[in-house]
């Protein structure tokens, strides 16, 4: 899944933890499968040593785990516990066995238009609730929505660029967030706050039920797409009319313009009329995993 590439933590013990597994490779930081001496499984994010040479870094994952510990809903990724081991920064976090949101509008599987509507509703109040507790998540996007093997529970994760809105503004003029599904506020460094998420969960809407994402581009050429141009009408893309309605309001340039709170992006999801299909043996997960 990695490559050959061999890890430094894998088949060693970190502290309490006896690391097993690696689950995800990312620039900052590597998610591992994890064993505590009672035999317990938990996941531990662990800092890269590119990220932990940096105090910038360090410091922005020990307010993720501040963050995180705030909250405590079933849509959102839970934090137990953060820490330095070896001189590396970890948060220990509960493990959830699925794939990503993102890994599945990969497949060649069709998602279902009823599962797109719950995954998104989901999303929608662990919005409201971290929101709620004053955070603005600024990285809404499909990689950042885990889905688990039953095919049930949507669970939004990777808070390492959420903003305290009771803490000090963010640097003037700083863009924060992955330039494919960020808010216009976003991609001029400006203010940011519920509806900022809200905007980028309407991009991700948008992505998964049209098969394609709204912009493409270098990253300039996205920031000022989210900026300055509309959308292509989910219409054309065979999107049905009042979904469609939906999108665009998610995706309004202006804050003002769009849904105020996840609740009213729930209840206009909650309009959306689903097209009776046959009935499925299998879960969402399993399906599109190809698993019996």
């Amino acid at each position: 899944m990695f490559g050959d590439e061999a890890d430094i933590w894998v088949g060693r013990q970190y502290g309490p933890y006896s690391i097993t597994e690696l689950l995800g490779r990312g620039t900052v930081a590597h998610v591992y499968k994890a064993l505590l001496r009672d035999g317990s499984e938990v996941a531990l994010k662990v800092l890269t040593p590119f990220a932990e040479a940096r105090q910038e870094i360090r410091s922005l994952f020990e307010q993720e785990f501040e963050l995180m510990v705030r909250v405590n809903h079933p849509n959102v990724l839970k934090a137990m516990q953060a820490g330095v081991i070896a001189g590396t920064h970890y948060i220990e976090i509960e493990p959830i066995i699925g794939e990503t949101l993102w890994d599945n509008v990969q497949s060649t599987k069709q998602i279902e238009l009823d599962e797109v509507i719950a995954v998104i509703q989901q999303m929608c109040s662990a919005l409201d609730h971290i929101h709620e507790h004053q955070i603005v998540h600024r990285d809404v996007k499909p990689s950042n929505i885990m889905l688990d093997e039953p095919g049930e529970r949507a669970v939004l994760f990777d808070f390492g660029l959420a903003h305290n809105l009771d803490g000090p503004p963010p640097p003037e003029g700083r863009v924060f967030g992955s330039p494919m599904f960020l808010a216009p506020e976003q991609a001029v460094g400006g203010y940011v706050d519920a509806r900022t998420d809200l905007y980028s969960l309407g991009v991700t809407l948008y992505r998964v039920a049209t098969g394609a994402s709204p912009f493409y581009g270098e990253r300039n050429e996205l920031l000022h797409a989210h900026l300055k141009l509309p959308p292509p009408d989910p219409r054309g893309a065979g999107v049905a009319e009042d979904l469609s309605e939906v999108i665009l309001r998610s995706m309004a340039k202006e804050p003002s313009e769009r849904f105020q709170s996840g609740a009213d992006f729930a209840a206009a999801l909650a309009t959306v009329e689903i097209p009776r299909a046959t009935p499925r043996k299998r879960s969402f997960l399993s399906r599109i995993a190809g698993r019996s």
